[in-house]
């Protein structure tokens, strides 16, 4: 039975409604997200109270959101709220006035909970295992220290980017004063938390103001590749784009891609509080999780309906997902695994090729989604897997990762590859390279010997003559088709491997 969920996230500078749905299979999806910029945090009096002007726009973007929700049919809303309801001295007084008119039970989350939702997002849809994580919101910064995919330390620092903005900057400018001034003050924030210290880890970036950041970064960059999550710069990367965005004035800012029009009068504080974080832990790279608070509200909901605390593989959840959304035939694609071992492991032991240790992982990865695309056109087959692989975050696989598995799932030739890479020169080398068509060329051959979609071939040998290489064939019925199709493919793994290839039938009769 199809299942909507509705996270409402009441934060100090915005409100976002975002409904998941799973379906019958599993599968979940985010379907809407829409958000009002509230700015609560702005709503609070000399005496901590939230003023009524603030209630009242709280309570009318709720209501719409209500009427929004109907209108889907969402069977469950779990409202939420932080900081700036949470920190108010009249938060009782708020949830009170909420339930009497939209009729919503609000759940004031802890600094704990807050900080614990943000860490699991990223356990659940990263391959980050060890790592501090920060959440800048509008009132507050929850920043955790994860080991083994296991919650260590996490800490709520009473600031966040409105607050901050409204102690340290007076004009729309930060001037050099007011950023020494602000760096002054989160260094003596940091210092009074006695386990944060350098590790050696990377910074996970999670919420709002990191993914603004890492927008402007890959402009900045001219990053060729779609998405954010997973997205990883150096610790001199962050630095720089830190230092644009603080010395911007608004008008700028406003032309700035990548920055949201809401955060344009915010944005320097916020990302001085990161960057100085990083600065203050000596991290060598900060990483973007586009999952945060909601999505860890989400995952709690969805792996307690399966009996489970977290994900045990995040990215074999990404392929067991992916394989569902474009109708993926795993019978067929198990035996192209199988097929791409036999003859991968025949060319090491005819000494064809000298094996790496990435390769067989990769290559049974690209064997699982072997020309997805052609779920949406026959024709175009390659050129749709490489966008719907390089399109999709793929949660546990790094952007080098991600992309190594586009090009050898899609394989069409060297030259495409060639054409593929052209925009990274710094992420591969010639060694590399002649890996990926390597196992491209692979993947392309087994395909060629399933053509049918029959699983006709069952084994491959590989032996060696004075000519080159034979490949028999051990077939269980006519492989005529497969013949035809792998005589005309085998020239792209014989370019690989620099020798000749002769493809013979062993059929039974």
């Amino acid at each position: 039975m199809e299942k909507k969920l509705a996270v409402i996230d009441i934060g100090s500078n915005s409100i976002r409604n975002v409904i998941f749905e799973v379906n019958e299979e599993g599968q979940y999806f985010e379907r809407l997200n829409v958000k009002e910029v509230a700015r609560l945090s702005s709503h609070i009096s000399d005496s901590n109270e939230m003023t009524e002007d603030g209630i009242a726009a709280l309570i009318d973007t709720l209501r719409h959101f209500k009427e929004l929700n109907d209108y889907h049919i969402v069977t469950d809303v779990l409202p939420v709220a932080t900081a700036a309801i949470r920190n108010a001295n009249n938060s009782d007084d708020i949830l009170q006035q909420v339930k009497n008119a939209t009729g919503m039970t609000i759940r004031l989350l802890s600094d704990y909970e807050e900080a614990f939702y943000g860490y699991s997002a990223i356990v659940n849809s990263t391959y980050v295992e060890d790592g501090y994580s920060v959440d800048i919101g509008g009132g507050s910064m929850e920043v955790t220290y994860f080991q083994n995919r296991e919650l260590v330390f996490y800490h709520s620092f009473p600031f966040g980017a409105v607050t901050l903005t409204k102690e340290f900057m007076k004009d729309d400018t930060m001037t050099k004063d007011e950023r020494k001034a602000l760096t002054s003050y989160l260094k003596k924030a940091f210092k009074e938390i006695e386990w944060l210290e350098p590790h050696g880890v990377p910074l996970v970036g999670v919420g709002g103001t990191a993914r603004n950041l890492v927008r402007v970064e890959q402009t900045m960059s001219n990053f060729p590749l779609e998405g954010i999550h997973q997205y990883t710069i150096s610790s001199d990367q962050l630095e720089e784009v830190v230092d644009e965005l603080v010395d911007m004035s608004s008008k700028q800012l406003g032309r700035l891609d990548g920055l949201s029009k809401d955060r344009v009068d915010i944005i320097a504080p916020a990302v001085t509080a990161i960057g100085e974080l990083a600065k203050y832990l000596k991290v060598p790279e900060f990483t973007m999780s586009n999952n945060g608070l909601r999505e860890g509200l989400f995952y709690e909901n969805y792996l307690h309906e399966h009996d489970k605390v977290r994900f045990a593989d995040v990215k074999e959840e990404s392929f067991r997902h992916f394989e569902k959304q474009y109708d993926v035939n795993p019978t067929r694609h198990q035996h192209l695994i199988r097929l791409a071992r036999q003859l991968y492991t025949g060319l090491i032991e005819e000494k064809a090729i000298k094996p790496k240790p990435f390769e067989p992982g990769l290559l049974e990865g690209a064997c699982r989604l072997a020309y997805v695309g052609e779920y949406i056109d026959h024709n175009n087959k390659s050129d749709h897997t490489f966008h719907l692989i390089t399109t999709n975050d793929f949660k546990g696989l790094n952007n080098e990762d991600r992309l190594a598995l586009a090009l050898v799932t899609s394989f069409k030739s060297k030259r495409v590859l060639e054409q593929h890479i052209e925009a990274f020169p710094k992420w591969f080398d010639h060694k590399l390279l002649k890996s990926l068509e390597l196992l491209g060329s692979i993947v392309k051959l087994v395909d060629a010997l399933d053509l049918t979609e029959r699983q006709i071939v069952t084994d491959i040998h590989v032996s060696s003559s004075k000519d080159g290489l034979t490949l028999s064939l051990d077939t269980n019925g006519s492989a005529r088709f497969e013949l035809q199709r792998s005589t005309r493919h085998k020239k792209h793994l014989e370019r690989a491997i620099d020798q000749s290839i002769e493809i013979v039938l062993n059929e039974e009769e």
